[in-house]
């Protein structure tokens, strides 16, 4: 996968570059003394600034929120919607984000920041006027003044109707409170670059809809969702689940509100583990090529579907967040400037993504040289973008040892676990597969110039170039991320792990060579039945005949 950008921008891009002029579209090239004198800063732009943030408990919010709090200190709040669980407020979730290790940097370095400026707010995406009570509606109204629209449901099975009422129409839930803003400078909607999966090559653009928003919001609402599971692949046309589908929509009512709103589209492709900041390689999720490394590390993943020379785009969750902040700061310094343009920003990576088999090579190496503690077995991986070769791997290496482990739990009282888990398993890798084999050029010349924007005393903080960064060294990166952030390992466990991988490295060639044996044996035995019985066959087809 290439991430270049458009044939009719690169020219641009690399004579701005050559002179230090800037390339953002719909923007007059400011030198950088121009610069300092005519814009503010980004912590000047965001000082006594209030922010809504939505989706902010989500892998990507936290990161919002740790880095404005920590490199905008002076914004006055940053209010977050969180939905209310049964057993569980809106303060009471805020309260357990401080205890993540993301946040223990901006904790120990600026203690008691984070309870003065981030503002839990109970309401709820998925509902209409986001489920806000008329004094927070108010409160927001009067005073936010920026808005990063993050919260989206990025399960690929969600029925239709959910996955419209979270990702379409919970976008227009967003425009609507925004209208309603008299102070509002820059509204960032964060999308995604396979939104528009189905294009081969995808520019930084809106592209048409066949299918218009306010369609799709009706039907959820009114359809039941019977017909509608018996007609989904066909209201769905060419995209391949509902999060790309409704992602898509949600892009449609940015354009459509792109004159009366200051409005911003932002595409991350698959956003991984940090590249620096707070901590390098921190996640909180299972998704993405972290789940599958620490999958494999554990021995529990041995076969998975994909093409060896396609090239995921992976995008560091920092650099997007970095990048985000920079496009909210230039759209609202520059609002009145740019009147009717979208600025739309494919976040994807030119430098870090690797081909599949890249990637496997590379973290076998990580793998060994920061194994897991306790795992299944020696850790291998086969890879294959064959459908049959799959389903049959998935049986021999995963079902079927699953089957005699699980077994032997319940003979043991213990719970069973692997049949289930690798039903899960197959089941996502059948979503999966339609990215994991194919490969996309995503035109980024935008995006990359937003970093020429970025004032000379903001790039300490703010510059999110990654040209220099091995991807080597990130990969490596996401391993650790795994071993401490998910499986909560200490790494003063390495020296022990790394004796029981040698273990299990010598147990696996083992058992290998005892399964290659008694193969060949059995070959071998059939054969030679085999060759009796046509000698026999022979015998007594001469034989038989004479007899008579």
């Amino acid at each position: 996968m290439r991430r270049d950008s458009s044939p009719s921008d690169m020219t641009k891009s690399q004579e701005g570059r050559r002179k230090g002029k800037s390339t953002h579209s719909g923007a007059q090239p400011t030198s950088e003394g121009q610069k300092s004198e005519m814009e503010p800063t980004i912590p000047e732009f965001f000082r006594d600034k209030h922010v809504l943030i939505t989706g902010g408990t989500g892998f990507m919010g936290k990161v919002l929120i740790e880095k404005l709090v920590r490199s905008c200190g002076s914004v006055a709040k940053i209010y977050l919607l969180v939905r209310q669980k049964k057993d569980k407020n809106a303060a009471d979730r805020i309260k357990e984000l401080t205890e993540q290790p993301v946040f223990e940097r901006v904790l120990r370095e600026q203690p008691g920041a984070f309870e003065r400026i981030v503002v839990p707010v109970n309401g709820d995406v998925t509902q209409e006027k986001l489920g806000l009570s008329a004094e927070d509606e108010d409160l927001l109204i009067k005073n936010v003044s920026i808005i990063f629209h993050v919260a989206a449901s990025v399960r690929f099975d969600d029925p239709i109707p959910d996955a419209v009422r979270m990702n379409t129409r919970g976008t227009r839930e967003v425009i609507n409170l925004a209208k309603k803003m008299p102070n509002l400078k820059a509204l960032l909607h964060v999308s995604t670059t396979y939104c528009n999966c189905m294009r081969m090559e995808v520019e930084e653009k809106v592209y048409p809809m066949q299918v218009d928003w306010r369609e799709a919001i009706d039907v959820a609402e009114k359809v039941d969702r019977a017909t509608l599971n018996i007609l989904s692949e066909k209201y769905l046309g060419k995209f391949p689940n509902t999060y790309t589908f409704t992602k898509n929509l949600a892009e449609q009512i940015m354009l459509e509100h792109k004159d009366e709103l200051p409005v911003i589209v932002f595409r991350p492709s698959i956003v991984i583990s940090t590249l620096k900041e707070p901590i390098p390689g921190w996640i909180d999720n299972f998704n993405g090529p972290t789940g599958l490394l620490v999958g494999v590390g554990k021995g529990v993943i041995r076969t998975t579907m994909a093409d060896k020379s396609a090239v995921p785009d992976y995008m560091p969750v920092d650099v997007s967040v970095k990048a985000m902040i920079v496009a909210a700061w230039l759209t609202g310094v520059r609002k009145d400037k740019e009147k009717g343009i979208l600025p739309v920003y494919n976040s994807s990576s030119r430098y870090l993504s690797i081909s599949t088999r890249e990637l496997n090579d590379m973290g076998m190496e990580a793998l060994m040289k920061y194994p897991f503690p306790k795992v299944l077995w020696y850790p291998s991986c086969v890879t294959t973008k064959n459908h049959t070769c799959f389903y049959v791997n998935h049986i021999l290496q995963h079902l079927i040892p699953a089957l005699l482990l699980d077994n032997l739990l319940k003979l043991t009282n213990r719970q069973p676990l692997l049949v289930k888990l690798y039903r899960r398993y197959y089941l996502a890798m059948m979503a999966l597969c339609y990215f994991t084999t194919k490969s996309w050029t995503f035109y980024n010349n935008k995006f990359l110039a937003l970093c020429d924007e970025i004032h000379s005393t903001d790039r300490e903080d703010f510059d999110f170039n990654f040209q220099n960064v091995a991807p080597k060294t990130f990969f490596e990166n996401i391993i650790q991320g795994g071993y401490i952030y998910l499986l909560k390992n200490d790494l003063s466990l390495l020296p022990e792990a790394r004796i029981n991988i040698r273990r299990m490295y010598l147990l696996d060639r083992v058992v290998k060579g005892i399964c290659t044996g008694v193969f060949l044996w059995y070959l071998c035995s059939k054969s030679s039945l085999h060759m009796f019985q046509n000698v026999l066959y022979r015998i007594l087809s001469v034989l038989v005949p004479l007899s008579f």
